[in-house]
This record gives structure tokens, sequence and C-alpha cells, in this order.
């Protein structure tokens, strides 16, 4: 996926900053994070011309940075992925960017993934990397990566499909084995 050029001059800026700051949020589920993270990356890009073309990058970059930096918290996210949903009210509250990704992320599945799964699906679909780009970013093998990826998608379908419905499958496939 090539980022789209962001112009000084450019009335969607304030589109694109939304559209960086949720997938910064996507990826390290931290709405202060995302905004720190996407502004760090435009302060970057103001300094250097050249990285105007690689603020999408920059910004993943940055994020994946910061998830690897705090792992920790990391840890704790992937225990509870859900709880960001349930901090509608932060400090963040009254921006327009921050509303902004409330909307965008209420009931959004993809929040209740562990953080490897989630980083890998963010990256290959949401962001339209491929593989083996994805998966150096992520600093994983592609093995690793396709491995996240299908983790990803017996999550999902276990959200869509149900608990009980996946685990009576999983049961009647060991069964037969």
């Amino acid at each position: 996926m090539t980022p789209q050029l962001i112009q000084p001059k450019n009335d969607s800026i304030d589109s694109e900053l939304d559209q960086l700051t949720y997938s910064a949020y996507l990826l390290t589920l931290d709405p202060d994070l995302a905004l720190s993270v996407v502004m760090a990356a435009v302060d970057t890009a103001i300094e250097d011309h050249d990285s105007y073309r690689d603020l999408l990058q920059r910004t993943i970059e940055m994020s994946l940075a910061q998830l690897r930096l705090d792992s920790a918290e990391a840890a704790d996210r992937e225990s509870f992925p859900f709880e960001a949903l349930l901090y509608r009210e932060s400090s963040l509250a009254e921006s327009k960017r921050a509303r902004s990704l409330k909307e965008l992320s209420h009931g959004n599945p993809i929040l209740l993934l562990n953080s490897g799964a989630r980083i890998a699906f963010v990256l290959n679909h949401v962001l339209g990397f491929g593989v083996s780009r994805a998966a150096a970013m992520a600093q994983m093998t592609e093995k690793e990566f396709h491995a996240q990826l299908r983790n990803a998608y017996v999550q999902l379908a276990s959200l869509q499909l149900g608990i009980d419905v996946v685990a009576s499958n999983m049961l009647d496939q060991i069964g037969l084995a």
C-alpha cells in the first residue's frame, strides 16, 4: 500500500490525521498513545519533507516500537482487549479526533483480538500491506505472521459464530481424529 502524500495546503488533512490516528489506535488500543504517535510522526514529516511520503509507515513503526518498549502493558492489553471499549470517558473525550476515534471503533471486533493477531490483521487487511512487508514491520517471520493471521481469523469467526458453535465444531474434529 502506498500512503497518500499529505500536502500542507490540502483540505483533507484532518481526514488523513483521523485515518492515521485510527490506524495507530487499532495497533496500540491506546487513544492517548495513538494521538501522540501521529503527532510525533507529523512533527518528523514537517522537519523532513521527504517523510511526507512515509507518514503512514512512520506512524506504524512508531506505534509498534511503543508496543515493544512497553511489553508489560502490551501483555496486559492482550489479556483484556475489550477494556478499550469500556473507557469511553478519558482526558480526550472532548476532542473532535477522540470522538471520531470512538465512533469508528464502536463495536469493532478487531479491538477484541489479542495483540499479535490484531497487529497482523490490521497491517495486512486494514492497511493493505503484503505479508512479507507486514511481517518485517512487525518484526516477525512470514511463518509467524501467517500464524497470527490464522489466529485472528479464528478469533473473528468465534465472535461471529459464537463461542459455543466454534467449541462444538472443534470437539467434533478432535473426536474424528
